[in-house]
């Protein structure tokens, strides 16, 4: 199974590769690709911090990885993941519950090699950005390559929200052992504190024995049922307001409550033939948006909101009676016209 320490490391490469201008590209590219290939395992333990909107939360765990697709990460406020090529685990210690994923094998089959994946994303975005080396530094007792990244200009600051963009990657191994987001209201900082490359680790540390007395769950029992919006209505704490407004050709598809994730939220999902959505949540706990460049304020009727557009989808959201309510949708609607249905909610 995939971790995030992968995505993290493609993302590094990139940023690394653009710094070699002065080389082949189709070279650096191969070198990067051969470096990964000849990292088999690591052990490390990692320390992350991530600051928004006056709030702070620190963490740290260890993870151990084998190639292919063996995995474990052990979290200090006691959630466990654990995963190999025929089936992966997730245990919640606090609460006592376990969450188990089949099939993972048959899920990845298909996927590219991790090779693959590398060299295509280098290929991609080899030109997109603009990177500046400033310098080499010791983190985790590895010789790193300190580098900033920034969008060059023939590019759109949509893959990355952050204004700065910072990392340190291992010299020999290209993984990145620390990086640094940072944007006017958010930051987010992952260090290794330790690493180590390359050694034998325990086959028993990817399997997983089911505490007894654990309550156990599957990916299809987190699935949530299909409502109508009479039972969704049944199921809430608050008034779940109908659209009074629908654009032509959309219907409703179905409606989903979500009371486990402590925000006692609410969805109802149209669309119409052509695949085009519009999607309509309200939160009882309002959670704070990131303020991006591309957000404007609105009137929604008597109170105020936002109206954002990014990629392809559009977003509108308000808070009235201490709930959240958000309305997201495809491009094919105007922005007046989910504005206008975000009006005519009652």
């Amino acid at each position: 199974m995939k971790t995030l320490s992968l995505w993290a490391s493609l993302i590094a490469l990139v940023v690394f590769t653009s710094a070699c201008s002065v080389q082949n590209s189709d070279e650096i590219i191969e070198k990067a690709v051969e470096a990964q290939e000849n990292l088999e395992s690591y052990y490390g333990e990692v320390t992350s911090n991530i600051e928004f909107a006056g709030n702070s939360e620190s963490m740290t765990y260890k993870e151990w990885n084998v190639k292919p697709n063996k995995s474990r990460v052990e979290m200090e406020d006691g959630h466990l993941f654990v995963s190999n090529s025929e089936q992966s685990w997730s245990y919640d210690e606090t609460n006592h519950t376990v969450t188990i994923f089949d099939g993972i094998g048959e899920l990845t089959e298909d996927m590219p090699s991790e090779s693959e994946m590398i060299r295509n994303v280098l290929t991609e975005m080899m030109n997109s950005n603009d990177v500046v080396a400033k310098g080499k530094e010791t983190v985790a007792d590895r010789q790193t390559i300190h580098l900033s990244l920034t969008p060059n200009e023939n590019q759109e600051d949509e893959w990355l929200i952050a204004t700065e963009y910072e990392v340190w990657v291992d010299e020999e191994t290209y993984m990145p052992l620390k990086m640094k987001m940072v944007s006017d209201e958010f930051t987010s900082e992952m260090e290794y504190t330790y690493i180590e490359y390359n050694i034998e680790i325990d086959d028993e540390l990817f399997h997983f024995e089911i505490p007894e007395g654990a309550k156990v769950q599957t990916m299809e029992d987190l699935m949530q049922e299909s409502l109508t919006l009479e039972e969704l209505q049944e199921t809430t704490s608050y008034h779940v307001p109908e659209l009074s407004y629908l654009p032509e050709g959309y219907e409703f598809k179905q409606a989903s409550y979500f009371g486990e994730l402590d925000l006692g939220m609410a969805m109802v999902e149209y669309a119409d033939s052509e695949g085009n959505f519009l999607m309509f949540t309200i939160s009882s706990e309002p959670q704070i948006s990131p303020n991006l460049e591309n957000t404007e304020l609105v009137e929604i009727g008597t109170v105020e909101g936002t109206y954002t557009k990014m990629y392809d989808m559009q977003f509108v959201s308000w808070e009235k009676d201490e709930l959240l309510f958000e309305l997201t949708s495809t491009e094919d609607l105007s922005k007046e016209e989910i504005l206008q249905i975000a009006e005519s909610i009652q």
